[in-house]
């Protein structure tokens, strides 16, 4: 039976994936639920992070253990962009950053199931149907800036990058390597969350497509194969 709620659907896609997936499919209107929730929990937290933090501290660490930066400036270089950083700019930026990065990186993998289901034939179509499946897929991830938020009140210090809070980051829980390690950005992108949305897409698409978990894996993988192939052999050569 379907809920025909989205307020119910935001639960269900934690622990009742197989109904929520039933019953967002025709309910493109609901997208801007997860989608609203996410931009606004990221923002919230980017706009208190750095209205709290150190500025001065912050930048100085993120020059310092920034290896194209150390490799191009000397210590007084980087001291003076540290010295004329203000919480103005890096409020702003910061802020229209969370509000859109979001939902651009959901419009191209949206047009990217569009075009996986014209090339495949699936019995789903339209622009706004993948919009929504890569809403509702990707909601899981709001658990990581969640889990950041009450790391960084936790630990009350206006001391702290923002990637050290991510306690849900593969970098922060197996390798732990430090800024200036070559593989460090790459591996700090990849957290549980991650894992959990690759999981959920490859359910939710074999679940509206009935083309087989096989399929649905090598659609929902592939853009991750080549991003993270290609950012391996750049790191490589």
């Amino acid at each position: 039976m379907s809920t025909s709620s989205p307020l119910a659907t935001l639960g269900n896609i934690f622990v009742a994936p197989a109904q929520a997936f039933d019953d967002i499919r025709g309910h493109n209107g609901w997208l801007w639920w997860p989608l609203l929730i996410m931009v606004a929990a990221t923002a919230a937290f980017t706009g208190w992070y750095l209205v709290t933090v150190d500025i001065h501290w912050m930048t100085l660490q993120a020059l310092q253990q920034n290896p194209m930066v150390t490799s191009h400036m000397n210590a007084e270089q980087i001291q003076q962009i540290a010295d004329n950083a203000t919480r103005t700019g890096a409020l702003t930026g910061g802020v229209i950053s969370s509000l859109l990065v979001l939902p651009i990186i959901y419009a191209v993998a949206a047009l990217y199931y569009l075009l996986a289901a014209k090339v495949a034939g699936y019995d789903v179509s339209g622009y706004g149907s993948w919009y929504s499946f890569v809403s509702w897929s990707n909601f899981p991830a709001v658990i990581s800036v969640l889990v950041s938020a009450l790391v960084y009140l936790v630990r009350g210090s206006h001391q702290v990058l923002a990637q050290d809070l991510d306690l849900t980051g593969l970098n922060a829980l197996l390798f732990h390597l430090t800024p200036g390690n070559t593989w460090y950005t790459l591996i700090s992108s990849l957290r549980l969350t991650t894992l959990w949305v690759i999981g959920l897409s490859i359910f939710g698409l074999a679940r509206w497509t009935r083309r087989g978990m096989g399929h649905s894996a090598f659609v929902v993988l592939l853009p991750y194969v080549v991003i993270y192939g290609v950012w391996i052999l750049i790191k490589v050569l």
